[in-house]
């Protein structure tokens, strides 16, 4: 019996949230446990989250995505979950393909599985300027930076660990933006196992991003972020 836990940030998503947390399946075999992290919310969010079972953990105020996930993965951690498993709180990633996203880390076969939403039999719905933003960061930081021959979906923060990677991202991640793009450079250039499977991504089901308000901005500190945790990691290796 797997204990798995599905960290949901959330600010302002009590439109999303109920259609949410109702197509969220029971797994065989899986302990399961719904956690949603509510980003010092000015709607109904953490109502909503408690009232259909899931664990409402709250900030006081905004306190942004890095943050409030980093307050989900420490729940996660403490209660010893053998795997975490992120979820957006705004609908763009269905639930139903959690099974497929879990599957390696069952079978002990990797230690980060990355949804993907370039590869074959992915239904990436979505602006054009998104998909092609979204695609040049996961190039720039996969083929050239990591200098991998593999392109992985870098911005997709559909995704799932195990116990092991998420106590070294509670000691490691840096940012206070995002985390995404950190816990993909942070696995590879540690030796951690990463795999991914291909998955499908829909518009939001209602208001807008929270995180990309200015795109220019938004890819300004991505890049920031990702080079210096890069050449942090080269520092340390290189001392060691």
């Amino acid at each position: 019996m797997k204990k798995v836990f599905i960290i949901i940030p959330a600010y302002n998503e009590e439109e999303n949230l109920i259609k949410l947390l109702k197509s969220i399946p029971s797994l065989p075999d899986i302990e399961l446990q719904i956690i949603v992290i509510d980003d010092g919310s000015m709607d109904n969010t953490a109502y909503i989250a408690k009232d259909m079972g899931a664990l409402v953990l709250s900030n006081r105020f905004n306190m942004g995505l890095a943050l409030t996930f980093r307050k989900g993965l420490q729940y996660c951690v403490d209660n010893h979950a053998d795997i975490m498993i992120i979820l957006d709180g705004d609908g763009q990633y269905s639930p139903n393909q959690i099974s497929s996203l879990i599957s390696p880390l069952i079978k002990n076969s990797t230690d980060l599985c990355m949804g993907n939403r370039f590869l074959d039999n992915s239904n990436y719905q979505g602006s054009v300027l998104k998909k092609i933003t979204n695609y040049l960061l996961s190039f720039f930081i996969s083929r050239i930076l990591l200098k991998n021959r593999y392109i992985f979906d870098v911005q997709s923060s559909f995704r799932a660990f195990n116990w092991d990677f998420g106590e070294f991202l509670l000691e490691n991640l840096r940012g206070s933006y995002n985390y995404s793009q950190e816990m993909f450079i942070l696995a590879y250039m540690n030796d951690f196992k990463i795999n991914q499977v291909p998955v499908k991504c829909f518009k939001r089901m209602n208001g807008s991003s929270r995180l990309i308000k200015n795109p220019l901005i938004h890819v300004f500190k991505i890049v920031k972020i990702s080079l210096f945790i890069y050449f942090q990691q080269k520092f340390l290796k290189s001392s060691q």
